[in-house]
């Protein structure tokens, strides 16, 4: 039985994201409203190439970066951006008591 993802707790979809395996689980966390959680799809090793050719063309740089930086796209295309937020590394279960200090900025 398929467990049924809740779309109202980000740090949940979060750590689903980054360790799911299955396709269809991927495929659901890859259309989250959440832009942390489609990163880590993005950032997956088991996201499978369809899933990450359609997030390499993300309207969010940092999702589409490492998208494109995943193994498994095929789908490759340059991001030009100087801003440290899109290739930040940053654990995305992290990222909000992290980031409004961030000297990078």
């Amino acid at each position: 039985m398929t467990k049924r993802i809740s779309v109202d707790n980000e740090l949940e979809l979060i750590i689903l994201a980054k360790t799911s395996s299955d396709e269809s689980t991927l495929q659901t966390l890859s259309k989250s409203c959440f832009s942390t959680v489609r990163k880590c799809v993005a950032k997956n090793n088991n996201t499978p190439t369809s899933i990450l050719n359609i997030l390499s063309r993300d309207s969010a740089q940092n999702v589409s970066f490492f998208a494109n930086a995943n193994p498994n796209c095929t789908n490759k295309r340059e991001i030009f951006s100087t801003h440290p937020c899109i290739v930040c590394n940053i654990d995305e279960s992290q990222y909000h008591l992290v980031c409004g200090s961030c000297e990078r900025k």
